[in-house]
């Protein structure tokens, strides 16, 4: 990514635009210049940072590139809440936990919901006629079942904003790239 400053303001650009125009006239196959540092085109920086515990300041110029500061974020801080005079009349966290739980655990449950219903008809089927549910389908419906009641557990028992923003779960994990290759047997001759 490229970026200029004009007029106190920067713009950036994924490539170099095809055609650019300043003070010293119109430049075709702009794309191609040499040194595009000469027309005030750098290139943008963009340090590495944990989205949920920093964030990245405005973009400034820094020299020889146009970068980003990372800054913490106050992931268990407070902000007051003003009256119309500016008078403090409540002070409250920057995230509720338990909201932020309730949402993680719901969001679970809907997983949960969408996993179980391919295979509701065979419960529907057991209610109304008393057709058994066949062994592998009911534990596989077990298996949901239990890991979204793990989920749900563990989520409550975290006790930072943090630790529940960082919560992942997966009812059928994917195996890495390093299981899988561990499962290939090398060629032989």
């Amino acid at each position: 990514m490229k970026a200029i400053e004009i007029n106190g303001n920067i713009k950036t650009f994924r490539r170099l635009p095809n055609v650019w125009e300043d003070e010293s006239g119109l430049h075709l196959n702009f794309r191609k210049v040499a040194d595009p540092t000469e027309f005030g085109f750098y290139d943008v920086v963009t340090p590495q940072y944990d989205k949920i515990s920093e964030r990245l300041s405005a973009m400034y110029f820094d020299g020889d590139k146009f970068t980003y500061d990372v800054v913490a974020v106050d992931l268990e801080g407070t902000y007051d809440v003003l009256d119309e005079d500016g008078e403090v009349i409540e002070t409250k966290p920057n995230h509720d936990i338990a909201e932020l739980k309730e949402g993680k655990i719901s969001a679970i449950k809907t997983e949960a919901g969408k996993l179980l219903s391919p295979t509701d008809w065979y419960v529907t089927r057991l209610a109304e006629r008393a057709i058994e549910i066949p062994l592998e389908v009911a534990e596989e419906r077990l298996d949901i079942v239990t890991k979204s009641d793990l989920f749900e557990t563990e989520i409550n028992a975290l006790t930072t904003v943090e630790e529940v923003l960082r919560y992942t779960h997966a009812y059928y994990p994917q195996p890495t790239l390093e299981e899988l290759q561990a499962e290939v047997e090398p060629l032989t001759e």
